[in-house]
């Protein structure tokens, strides 16, 4: 286990690989650990950190530490106590991808290109449970047995209730929509279609698509909450495909199996 301390708090992350620097941040439900396996698929060539969010995993918690704006500043303490070469690569699901969309809005020079999974674009989409359940009864009632994973649920009980109800409130009251049409850097937006935490507004997604921008939104039929961690091989494919496109690139799509990369 590893920690950075940043103005007397404790960050818990964990690194692997090398090459190209990749961040990953975590949603309400989980920590760093559901990461692990896309960390795994990318390490030939990326040098990905996962950090846990203040009030999950073992980062510090405190109520004062539990705001969006103190999540993007969090995330900018640790890219610069670490010494990570920039630009970054980010990746963010659920309450991690508002953080890196507003990062990337707020620092758009730190970052290469920017993955955006399970992003709850307008606070209407947001399930109203996360609001006021603890993190075990809102997946045991809302996801169930056949959308739970040991990555997840091995690290529930180190979440506090109050960072998943805080968060929850407060982007509830953010529309997203004008972030991602502005957003400067290279996007890729994924969604699972049978999400019930954050669910899907087809038609925002499909207007905001634009290859000309290099933004890019692939929805993942078959896929509930944890698209990397229910399609695995489909979900890290389609990182490793959108992190080596070049301007060339006008579509992106999931692959059923893994292929060899050739360059």
């Amino acid at each position: 286990m590893s920690i950075a301390t940043v103005n007397n708090q404790l960050i818990h992350y964990e690194v692997l690989g090398r090459g190209q620097p990749l961040l990953f941040v975590h949603g309400w439900l989980g920590s760093w650990r559901y990461w692990w396996p896309s960390m795994q698929a990318l390490s030939a060539g990326q040098r990905s950190f996962a950090i846990d969010l203040w009030g999950f995993g073992d980062s510090s918690k405190s109520s004062n530490l539990y705001t969006l704006s103190a999540y993007v500043e969090m995330v900018d303490q640790f890219v610069q106590k670490m010494g990570i070469v920039q630009p970054v690569i980010l990746i963010g699901h659920s309450l991690g991808a508002a953080v890196a969309l507003r990062y990337t809005k707020k620092h758009p020079e730190n970052v290469h290109k920017l993955v955006t999974v399970s992003l709850p674009l307008q606070g209407d989409f947001i399930h109203a449970r996360l609001t006021n359940s603890t993190p075990d009864s809102f997946v045991s009632r809302v996801l169930g047995k056949s959308n739970s994973f040991m990555e997840v649920d091995s690290e529930m009980q180190k979440t506090d209730q109050l960072a998943v109800n805080q968060l929850a409130q407060e982007l509830k009251g953010i529309d997203f929509v004008n972030d991602l049409a502005s957003c400067e850097r290279p996007l890729l937006i994924v969604s699972g279609e049978q999400d019930q935490v954050v669910q899907l507004p087809p038609s925002e997604y499909g207007r905001l698509q634009n290859s000309d921008s290099r933004r890019f939104f692939v929805p993942l039929k078959k896929c509930n909450h944890f698209p990397m961690l229910q399609e695995k091989v489909k979900f890290n494919r389609l990182l490793l495909d959108f992190i080596h496109a070049d301007d060339s690139v006008t579509e992106l799509t999931p692959k059923e199996h893994w292929q060899r990369r050739v360059r």
